[in-house]
């Protein structure tokens, strides 16, 4: 069984001889800073430096997939916010939010997401499509998207005050990243991953979060499923209050961060369930304490072994390999 056929057995919810191991890219990028200075920057910029960082974070760190880009940021340039692309040794990110109102937004921003950085990822999608790896393509969520084009307070407060203003926005959002994920599958994503860092149960809590984030992921993920393409939805914080709402949306997989209990989550979540290898540890910690904490993670019964949430840049490629080596070799049973 090689890679891809594994994640694609898990994701349709059927058994496979060990967990596949992977760092789906988006938010959760591998490419960190000895990767990227192996590729010599770029990488978020254009198409031949993503695709090499793309194959090393698989050929040197071990993880059994290709995913791009290795940001959340591509969505949000396009529709006016500002973002300073970062380098080797930072992540890109917003520097400036689009300040127009939301209705001007909508209408001055008919994005095309052939183009820009999107139409990079696009290619690269393209470029690294094979049948041994499983190529993830990676979108942000709806909240966290609108949250990142427009100030996230007044976003924020306008789920509250004015409701209907705010859901016609980020359906308008949603709509968007549906088309973008589509054109990922037609350049040869196998999965498609969704990450919405900022659509946590404690920032929405439990009544906004199945009213303001449920719908627009079923949206997303029933137009995928139609495509034949199973889908990874990744949440942070603390995900106790919503692992209802979160059965409710049918991803292929459910990836939580690490402060929530896998043992606990596994109870609840009628979904896969991927990760949670606390991210602070593969930074700094010993080889013995990431063995350690990735046994555990298999042996909280998750069906897919990934890092919790994003990576330092600083982690090591060292590291990284202790991780993914000992999901391999299966010595845990």
């Amino acid at each position: 069984m090689n890679q891809k056929e594994r994640l694609l057995t898990v994701l349709k919810g059927d058994r496979v001889d060990r967990p596949p191991v992977i760092c789906p890219g988006g938010m959760m990028s591998a490419c960190v800073t000895e990767i990227s200075d192996l590729v010599g920057g770029g990488h978020h910029s254009g198409t031949d430096a993503m695709v090499s960082a793309a194959r090393k974070v698989g050929e040197l760190a071990g993880f059994e997939n290709y995913g791009v880009p290795f940001c959340l940021t591509a969505e949000v340039e396009a529709l006016g916010a500002s973002v300073n692309i970062g380098d080797n040794l930072v992540e890109p990110r917003i520097t400036q939010y689009n300040e127009q109102p939301l209705e001007g937004i909508m209408e001055n921003y008919p994005v095309d997401v052939t183009n820009g950085r999107m139409g990079i990822v696009l290619e690269a999608i393209g470029e690294l499509k094979n049948s041994q790896v499983p190529v993830i393509g990676n979108v942000s969520g709806h909240i966290s998207t609108a949250t990142s084009v427009v100030d996230p307070l007044e976003m924020f407060k306008m789920l509250r005050r004015e409701p209907e203003r705010a859901a016609r926005f980020l359906a308008f959002i949603n709509d968007y990243l549906v088309r973008y994920a589509l054109e990922m599958v037609k350049a040869g994503a196998d999965v498609i991953s969704i990450s919405d860092p900022t659509a946590t149960g404690e920032i929405l809590g439990p009544r906004n979060f199945q009213k303001f984030a449920v719908p627009y992921y079923q949206k997303i993920i029933q137009v995928l499923h139609q495509e034949g393409v199973p889908v990874i939805l990744h949440i942070c914080g603390n995900a106790g209050n919503i692992i209802d709402s979160l059965n409710e949306v049918e991803a292929n997989a459910v990836s939580f961060d690490s402060i929530v209990n896998m043992k606990t989550a596994r109870v609840g979540i009628k979904r896969g369930l991927m990760g949670n290898v606390n991210t602070q540890l593969l930074h700094t910690g010993e080889s013995e304490k990431i063995v350690s904490i990735t046994r555990n993670a298999i042996h909280s019964r998750v069906d897919i072994v990934a890092p919790a949430c994003g990576l330092s840049m600083a982690t090591s490629i060292r590291n990284l390999k202790t991780m993914t080596d000992y999901v391999k070799e299966g010595s845990y049973h």
